[in-house]
C-alpha cells in the first residue's frame, strides 16, 4: 500500500506522535551482509516514480515478521474490532453536523492530547478537519472509501489530496456505487434489483 504524498508529507505536525517513527516507517537500512559495502547504511537516492522503484514511508501499525513466514502471509497480531479513538471522531462529526463545533473540539483534544499534538479550536473544526483527524488518528485501520462515500466526499477528497494523475484517473460520482455482478441480478427474479447507474 503507497501512502499519498498528502499524508507523507503534509498530514501531520512534527510534534504530533502518531507521525513517529514507531507509526510511520520512514528510514531505511541495507540488511544484506553479503553486501559489506552497504550493509547497515541507510538507502538514500532512491529514483522512480512509485513503490517498485521507490521507496515510501509505510504503517508500522501491522507490522508483524514472522520469520518462519518470509513472504508475510501470516497474521500475528491482535487485530482491533473497535476503537476509542474512532468512537470520539463519529462524536466530534456528530457535534459538527449539530452545530455544535466547540464539542467537536473538545472531542478530537481527546485524541490530540494523547498524540501530544497541538490543540485545536471551534474555529478549525469542519467536516474536512474531521475527515483529516481521521487519518492521523485511524490510518491504516479504517475502510476509507466508506467514509468517505458516507459523508459525500470521496470524489473531491481524492482528487484534491491525490492529484498526481499516475495515482488516481478516472474517478467520477459514478464510482460513490459499484457495479452490481451481473450474476446477482440474475438471481433476483422477482426483486427488481438492477444495475448501479453508469455501469
Amino acid at each position: 500500500m503507497r501512502l499519498s504524498q498528502w499524508v507523507d508529507y503534509r498530514l501531520y505536525a512534527a510534534n504530533d506522535m502518531r507521525n513517529s517513527k514507531y507509526n510511520l516507517k520512514r528510514k531505511f537500512y541495507y540488511n544484506d551482509p553479503s553486501q559489506p559495502t552497504l550493509y547497515g547504511k541507510r538507502v538514500t537516492g532512491i529514483i522512480g516514480s512509485d513503490t517498485s522503484v521507490r521507496i515510501t514511508p509505510y504503517i508500522t501499525k501491522w507490522n508483524m515478521y514472522d520469520p518462519s513466514d518470509a513472504f508475510g502471509l501470516a497474521t500475528v497480531k491482535d487485530l482491533p474490532m473497535m476503537r476509542l479513538g474512532e468512537t470520539y471522531l463519529l462524536l466530534a462529526e456528530a457535534q459538527y453536523k449539530q452545530g455544535n463545533p466547540g464539542g467537536a473540539a473538545t472531542s478530537i483534544n481527546v485524541l490530540r492530547t494523547r498524540a501530544k499534538a497541538n490543540q485545536v479550536q471551534a474555529s478549525d473544526i469542519d467536516l474536512n478537519f474531521i475527515l483529516d483527524e481521521r487519518v492521523r488518528e485511524l490510518i491504516g485501520e479504517e475502510q476509507r472509501r466508506i467514509t468517505l462515500v458516507r459523508t459525500g466526499t470521496l470524489v473531491e477528497r481524492t482528487l484534491r489530496l491525490n492529484g498526481n494523475p499516475l495515482y488516481v484517473t478516472g474517478l467520477t460520482t459514478k464510482n460513490l456505487l459499484l457495479p452490481i455482478p451481473q450474476s446477482e441480478i440474475d438471481k433476483n427474479v422477482s426483486g427488481g434489483l438492477t444495475q448501479n447507474p453508469g455501469y
